[in-house]
């Protein structure tokens, strides 16, 4: 559970572009073991999220 938490925040802090050299060191860590699978899965999801939330905004403002 705690990997597929820093997965979560290794990929939110990527989206707003902020991070730590610790943190970043951890996640290619994490990679060297995993493979990069879990991180890109998170990212579709995350971002298929966003777009889903600005469209939603939009559509919001709009009606």
């Amino acid at each position: 559970m705690k990997s597929l938490l820093q997965v979560f925040r290794a990929v939110a802090s990527a989206m707003i572009g902020v991070g730590k050299k610790k943190n970043l060191a951890q996640d290619f860590d994490a990679t060297e073991k995993t493979g990069p699978w879990p991180y890109i899965i998170v990212g579709l999801i995350m971002t298929v999220l966003f777009i889903g939330s600005l469209i939603l905004a939009v559509r919001l403002v709009l009606s």
